[in-house]
């Protein structure tokens, strides 16, 4: 699938994918992790999934990146948080607190850009 697919699927609100709450088998398996408070967790290709709102909300920061801008803006716009947005060169970052999403082809996201990663979750 090209980017164009989904920049259509964004602006259609054709996002079924989408989860109106953190995800069920997240929440009840997260302590397995064993995971410190403050870990950074990376989340590839993360849309405005509410599980965002869920790891900060354990006090965990967050790391995400996303193709649409879209998506990052309606993100940012639910949890009602200003971010700051800056060019990273062909990536954009949205930072706000413990959260930065870099939106922009995830394949153009260095490990410079993506800093420290403490757990992966997809």
């Amino acid at each position: 699938m090209d980017a164009e697919f989904w920049r259509r699927r964004w602006e259609a609100n054709e996002i079924g994918f989408h989860e109106g709450a953190p995800n069920a088998l997240l929440v009840a398996h997260h302590a397995a992790l064993a995971l410190a408070t403050g870990s950074r967790i990376f989340l590839p290709l993360c849309g405005k999934t509410r599980d965002i709102g869920w790891w900060l909300a354990q006090g965990h920061r967050v790391v995400g990146s996303e193709w649409s801008r879209l998506a990052v803006e309606q993100l940012f716009a639910e949890l009602a948080i200003d971010p700051v947005v800056s060019d990273l060169g062909g990536v954009t970052r949205f930072r706000a607190g413990t959260l930065d999403i870099l939106q922009g082809d995830v394949f153009d996201v260095s490990a410079t850009m993506l800093g420290r990663v403490d757990a992966v979750y997809d």
